[in-house]
């Protein structure tokens, strides 16, 4: 096959310079003139998005499928309640620009904040996700094949490891925060995201100052039952363990925890582990019922210390789990 010539393919991509400023009409240099931008001009805008329907709704705002109009797509609208009070109306505002600084194929994309004026409404936006948290699937009692179920708490794990090198913890690890979705050109492929930053924590210096206890008792890790108790990124790793285990188990750990009152909860969290998988899940194969055991007594440990180090090591554990099926 022959090549063209290098001074062919060059040849194309030369392009007509510009006409010269002498030469352009009156009109033409105003009109340039408004897209010169000076450092430090501000550059207004508005949104307008389209609501199509509510897809879910909390104790701090609801959340709504909306079309965006100019971008031609559809957005997840968080929109914060009116009587929520400024704290929790700064958390929110910090929620988003801290997840609008993510970059990682497991967590989601957050595209924008701002205020409806006229409603006196406080908003972000992300990615629409189609499918459903892990939570109603446990709810509906769904049986997740043991691979899939490993994969999607090891692609957890990668998101929690992004977010752990960057000093964040999340600190409200649970199945209703692990959203299960499909990659849209091959529905084959399952993908997990990892949701919901309002209560997520600084692990470095300066430490957020909590003025109570956040987060949902049934997945806290005994250091977070203390206000303003060190902490550090096993204390997802603890909830992650516990959440695991709900999954595998289809209800939670600890027997009747939805019917327990937060102090009785936090108590359990401080002082007893939950029983060995093996005793509680039929039909386990021996040699992965003893695998089991040591993931989740290792994650769910009292101790920080003998946790898990890092999210790595415990996805190395969980990801071992295949070969003792």
């Amino acid at each position: 096959m022959s090549r063209e010539p290098p001074l062919l393919r060059s040849a194309r991509k030369v392009t007509m310079p510009a006409i010269p400023r002498s030469l352009q009409s009156d009109e033409t240099r105003q009109l340039d003139q408004l897209t010169e931008l000076a450092p430090g001009v501000e550059l207004r805008q508005s949104k307008v998005f389209d609501i199509v329907e509510r897809v879910g709704e909390g104790g701090m705002g609801k959340v709504f499928r909306a079309f965006d109009p100019v971008m031609d797509r559809y957005v997840a609208l968080k929109v914060l309640k009116l009587d929520i009070p400024e704290t929790e109306r700064r958390r929110f505002r910090r929620e988003a620009v801290i997840a609008a600084n993510f970059s990682h194929p497991n967590l989601p994309r957050v595209l924008d904040r701002g205020t409806d004026r006229q409603r006196g409404l406080e908003w972000m936006t992300m990615e629409y996700l189609r499918g459903c948290d892990l939570g109603a699937i446990i709810d509906r009692r769904r049986k997740i094949a043991f691979p899939l179920l490993v994969d999607i708490f090891c692609q957890t794990l990668d998101a929690l490891e992004y977010i752990h090198t960057r000093k964040i913890a999340h600190c409200d690890i649970k199945p209703d925060n692990i959203f299960v979705t499909r990659d849209s050109y091959d529905r084959r492929i399952v993908i997990v995201k990892l949701i919901d930053f309002g209560v997520c924590r600084s692990i470095a210096p300066p430490y957020d100052l909590q003025l109570q206890l956040v987060g949902d008792p049934r997945y806290m890790a005994p250091e977070q039952t203390v206000l303003n108790g060190p902490i550090d990124e096993t204390v997802d790793l603890y909830a992650l363990g516990l959440t695991f285990y709900e999954a595998l188990l289809g209800e939670h750990p600890y027997p009747g925890a939805d019917d327990l009152d937060a102090p009785e909860l936090l108590r359990l969290q401080v002082e007893q582990m939950p029983a060995p998988p093996s005793t509680r899940v039929p039909n386990l194969p021996g040699r992965l019922a003893e695998a089991l055991d040591d993931v989740v007594a290792t994650a769910c440990a009292k101790d920080p210390g003998d946790r898990y180090p890092d999210a790595r090591t415990m996805k190395a554990a969980l990801a071992g789990l295949r070969e003792a099926i």
